[in-house]
């Protein structure tokens, strides 16, 4: 990964902390990548880069049809935070195609490691989420 933004265009923005150079060779150049966007030094940056390369982009991925989750496998684990809340009541297996929004414990709601790690806003797969489901008699 480069140090440097990598939008082309980042020197045209002219800002001041983009001036180098001796008195009379004085330049413009581009700003440092930002470690939390990634390649580039800003947002706008980005969004400039990538209109004037999308289309390249998406033709050497490659474009996907139209993706579904069936009814059946529309489950997944929610941690919610409310601090009016008791602890037990965080959790929660929801599938909002059949209407269930159902509380479960931290030991359902998490792996052994996530707990141990005490990650309590990760949460299992949405395969386990559906297997769950199934245990608890809310899926078959």
């Amino acid at each position: 990964m480069s140090e440097w933004c990598q939008n082309k265009k980042c020197p045209e923005k002219k800002n001041q902390g983009q001036i180098r150079g001796s008195k009379g060779a004085k330049y413009y150049q581009s700003n440092k990548a930002n470690k939390y966007i990634g390649y580039w030094c800003s947002n706008g940056c980005r969004d400039t880069w990538w209109n004037d390369h999308k289309d390249t982009c998406m033709q050497a991925v490659g474009f996907i049809d139209k993706q579904i989750i069936p009814l059946e496998d529309a489950w997944f684990v929610e941690y919610r935070y409310d601090w009016r809340a008791e602890q037990q009541d965080r959790y929660h297996l929801v599938n909002k195609l059949k209407g269930v929004d159902q509380t479960i414990t931290r030991e359902q709601a998490q792996t052994p490691e996530q707990i141990a790690n005490e990650n309590w806003w990760y949460t299992i797969s949405d395969a386990q989420a559906k297997e769950l489901a199934v245990q608890l008699g809310l899926a078959s």
